[in-house]
């Protein structure tokens, strides 16, 4: 709806996604890493949704103008458009930029709000896929579980070294 007012904003867009995509398992890693000393799941919940969550958003405003700028039908591909070589990542926006489009076709004809969860639901795996588990409880709060790998282990622990043992050894 935008693009035609925002002509020129494409660059800004691609070089603000690549700056959130930029080592973001990593960054992700490290906030887990962060949680295993300090053991606050709302932190590690926000820390790492801040990371991963960040470029599906700036995505959806890049989809968007790239999709409100195309004057043919042909809609542009999503993986070749993307600066990161991270699987999860690239299925995560394939999924956001589908579900996007699929609200967009559909506008005015939805029977609710629900047709948004499925947005949603991308974000949800996407914790997933980077190690944050949340599983919703009756009373409406979440049980957040942020299972032991070997790249999620503060360095130069016994546990991490046992881990990462047991594991294999080190990666690098």
């Amino acid at each position: 709806m935008s693009a035609g007012f925002a002509v020129n904003e494409e660059a800004r867009f691609r070089d603000n996604l690549a700056v959130r995509l930029k080592d973001c398992r990593g960054r992700a890693h490290d906030a887990i890493r962060s949680y295993r000393l300090h053991g606050n799941v709302v932190r590690v919940f926000q820390e790492v949704g801040i990371v991963i969550l960040e470029p599906l958003r700036i995505a959806s405003y890049l989809f968007g103008h790239l999709d409100g700028m195309n004057e043919s039908d042909n809609l542009c591909e999503v993986a070749p458009e993307l600066p990161t070589e991270d699987q999860a990542l690239v299925r995560a926006i394939g999924r956001l930029v589908e579900q996007l489009r699929g609200l967009w076709d559909t506008r005015g004809e939805w029977p609710s709000y629900d047709a948004l969860i499925d947005v949603g639901a991308v974000g949800y795996r996407l914790f997933e896929e980077f190690g944050v588990h949340a599983q919703p409880q009756p009373d409406g709060q979440a049980y957040i579980n942020v299972p032991f790998t070997v790249d999620t282990m503060p360095a130069g622990s016994a546990q991490a070294d046992m881990l990462r043992a047991l594991m294999g050894g080190y990666r690098s």
